[in-house]
């Protein structure tokens, strides 16, 4: 074997990182990707969609661009997951009780006073039990890219405070078109009036429904305060975001692209989480000065409402799966448990 001088081996191996590099560079090809979502430029979904073509943008020397529609410009939840099976949406985030009708697994997330903080939800969907729920979703012509935060759901209404189980009782509430949001309000006593969010804002206004329940970003970039008095802070439901990628699109993607587009959703969704947690602290501030007024829920109250919704809970975890209930409890008490 002939002695090659090191200089000569140090450029030999120079050449061949510079060659890896530009195959590594050529398997990127340019793409323009469509995300679409119900909430306003300025609410976390939009901060976190924007935050994602910021980096997948760099992370692929700008050959993979995103258009972000926000405020619905693409219709509603239902038919933007439709659009993302379809191909001419590529990537959204929805709230999991929207997609039990794909996979009704995921309808686990909807039960009422799940979580009692951000803690919780983390350790829960981040481990191998709400991983594997994403797992779920590529049957359907969806790829699970990941969870952002959306909040505690919290109650307004235009009518009275409520803060029992009894101020609930007779109020036209509109609720997530989902069936744990439904059946338990309606054991809480509520009228339940099933609306799109787009159509919510006119229905409060006119008053076709008194009320509605969501997180407090949301009241407040959606500017309820225009037209409901009363926030009761009942934290009934926690709402991850499910961030959904076209399959369509998906099979069209070499690994190197996928691994961008995963790599990029990831560092998003740190970034979502931070800003939607952050902004529900800010957005109980702004809506108190907006003139809302804000009531506190006893915990004791907070008991009673979760023994009133106890059976519907136990039928919907019998449909939706008790074994992965357990298997989400079990990762709830461990947080509760090193507290």
């Amino acid at each position: 074997m002939k002695f090659i001088p090191k200089a000569l081996t140090a450029l030999l191996c120079s050449s061949a990182m510079l060659l890896s590099a530009a195959v590594h560079a050529e398997e990127i090809n340019r793409h323009n990707f469509k995300v679409a979502f119900v909430m306003a430029k300025d609410h976390p979904h939009g901060l976190g969609a924007n935050k994602f073509a910021e980096i997948l943008k760099e992370k692929s020397d700008g050959k993979m661009k995103v258009m972000v529609f926000a405020s619905g410009t693409l219709g509603g939840d239902a038919q933007v997951i439709s659009s993302v099976q379809g191909g001419t949406v590529d990537m959204t985030m929805v709230t999991p009780g929207l997609l039990t009708g794909i996979e009704k697994s995921f309808g686990l997330y909807g039960m009422p006073f799940l979580f009692k903080n951000s803690a919780e939800v983390d350790a829960v969907l981040d481990s191998s039990v709400g991983q594997s729920l994403l797992t779920k979703l590529e049957p359907h012509g969806l790829i699970g890219l990941g969870y952002w935060d959306h909040g505690f759901r919290h109650v307004t209404n235009s009518r009275r405070p409520v803060q029992t189980v009894e101020d609930i009782k007779g109020l036209k509430l509109r609720l997530m078109q989902i069936p744990s949001a439904i059946e338990s309000f309606r054991a809480l006593g509520a009228n339940v009036v099933p609306l799109s969010y787009t159509e919510l804002y006119t229905a409060m206004e006119t008053r076709t429904v008194d009320g509605q329940e969501n997180p407090l970003a949301a009241i407040e970039a959606s500017k309820f305060y225009e037209v409901q008095k009363y926030l009761s802070l009942t934290g009934h439901f926690y709402d991850p975001l499910v961030v959904i990628f076209s399959k369509r699109t998906w099979d069209k993607l070499n690994e190197t692209e996928r691994e961008l587009v995963r790599s990029a959703s990831l560092e998003a969704q740190a970034y979502e989480r931070k800003v939607s947690r952050d902004m529900a602290v800010s957005s109980l501030e702004a809506l108190a000065k907006h003139g809302m007024q804000i009531d506190e829920v006893a915990p004791a109250e907070i008991e009673r409402m979760r023994e009133v919704v106890r059976p519907t809970v136990e039928k919907l975890v019998a449909e939706y799966g008790p074994e992965l209930m357990a298997e989400m409890n079990a990762e709830i008490a461990k947080v509760r448990n090193a507290q």
